[in-house]
């Protein structure tokens, strides 16, 4: 098996140099989860969601008459509010999310821990730890990105945590650990889960908590020498970062990395080596963009227009590119094998979109062929429908410090939002570089 990333160093640091604070470790914190309460809210399923970036106005629309309290009001605030209203809907999400926080909708645990987060469907499930990571600069390589990312989603993403002061979604890392912290994740699954539910889509999720000092010691010691990929949450990793820089600079003097709640974000992190994730495509829509006049640049041709299905729109060889506007569809495909460590996202950004004069803003990304053809029929233009790219490809790009398209790979399956949150109001302030 491929495995996503690597461990720097032949030596794993011990304990007593774990304790030395290295800013090079990988650290994944304990913290007071932030939860919802069952006797307030009834079944915990009823008020989660899929991460936000994958949800489009059907399934918004699903969540929010599915329960009051359900989380979409919290993490979408722009698609929840009112526009006629007035009001900011950050502001407004952030004022709900006190008063449920008063009302008893959401609890916080009493001691700092962290998190068992098992979850998947009959063919496909996976186990990791839910903790507070310390954030890391892309140059110092232990928090490895992969992807651009688009600026308005991220300042999307700081509104929302500034106004909240919290962590409500954590990011998706992956690591290679070799099955090290396997021991005290199966003890923790062998006891009675804080949560254990069935979501609406057919998936379930448990939750467990690990306090015991010496578990945590143990999984610290564990993390401490690898580097993480940035499996999913690019943007929300960049709000953080941004976040911090922004509450530091209000602080002068605060080392990055250290001083206040900010300095990490709210992560699952997965072991790869052990429960493997799976890579699928993220597909484009592109508005005004009609399918008869496009022609191929050099190096590429195209085929002429046949009519299509979303069955057989689908793509069907490494390096050919559908596009289609869902009665008609055409393949474009290099003449040549790719190149190792292209994909099709690569090739579609930097080579197609560029050479038919398309702009950013009517690029859309989705998760769903029906959801690309949907899109793309509103808009008057087309769907290009991609091949995932593999983990050779993105571990490619990650240990040569380079950054794929935005949007060019999906791990699944997808962790669910609101099993566990993470308020900036719980937490001391991290202990400066240094401290005992």
């Amino acid at each position: 098996m491929t495995v996503l990333v690597v461990r720097r160093g032949a030596v794993r640091c011990s304990v007593t140099q774990q304790h030395d604070r290295s800013r090079e470790a990988l650290r994944l914190l304990p913290f007071r989860g932030m939860r919802y309460n069952s006797e307030v809210v009834g079944g915990v399923a009823a008020v989660t969601s899929p991460p936000y970036d994958v949800m489009d106005r059907p399934m918004i629309d699903a969540l929010l008459q599915q329960h009051p309290c359900n989380i979409v009001r919290l993490i979408l605030p722009r698609m929840v509010s009112d526009p006629m209203s007035g009001g900011n809907p950050y502001e407004l999400a952030a004022k709900r999310l006190e008063r449920w926080r008063a009302r008893g909708v959401l609890l916080t645990d009493d001691a700092p821990g962290l998190y068992v987060y098992e979850y998947g469907d009959a063919t496909h499930a996976v186990c990791g730890l839910v903790g507070s990571v310390e954030l890391r600069r892309p140059e110092q390589r232990v928090i490895l990105p992969h992807e651009d990312v688009i600026a308005g989603i991220v300042a999307d993403r700081l509104a929302m945590m500034t106004a909240s002061h919290a962590n409500l979604e954590p990011i998706l890392l992956v690591y290679d650990g070799a099955g090290e912290t396997a021991p005290i994740i199966d003890a923790a699954r062998a006891r009675v889960p804080l949560t254990d539910v069935l979501a609406p889509d057919g998936t379930f999720h448990r939750l467990w908590a690990v306090t015991a000092p010496d578990e945590l010691a143990t999984l610290t010691d564990a993390l401490a020498a690898h580097q993480a990929l940035i499996a999913d949450g690019h943007h929300r990793y960049a709000t953080y970062l941004q976040l911090h820089e922004l509450l530091a600079a209000a602080t002068p003097g605060t080392p990055f990395g250290r001083g206040d709640p900010s300095a990490t974000g709210l992560a699952l992190l997965i072991d790869q080596s052990r429960w493997p994730l799976q890579l699928s495509a993220i597909h484009r829509s592109v508005a005004e963009l009609g399918l008869s006049s496009l022609v191929a640049p050099d190096g590429f041709e195209i085929s002429s227009d046949v009519s299509s299905s979303t069955e057989a729109a689908l793509p069907s060889t490494k390096g050919a590119l559908v596009l289609t506007d869902g009665l008609r569809r055409r393949t474009i495909r290099l003449r040549t094998r790719p190149t190792a460590g292209s994909s099709d996202a690569q090739l579609l950004h930097d080579v197609l979109l560029p050479y038919w004069a398309v702009t950013d803003d009517r690029v859309g990304y989705h998760h769903t062929v029906e959801q690309a053809l949907r899109t793309a029929h509103q808009d008057g233009g087309i769907a290009v429908l991609l091949h995932p790219a593999t983990v050779r490809e993105v571990m490619a790009v990650a240990r040569e410090g380079k950054i794929m398209p935005r949007k060019s790979t999906s791990f699944g399956p997808k962790p669910r939002m609101g099993l566990v949150m993470r308020s900036f109001d719980d937490e001391p302030p991290v202990e400066p570089l240094g401290a005992p």
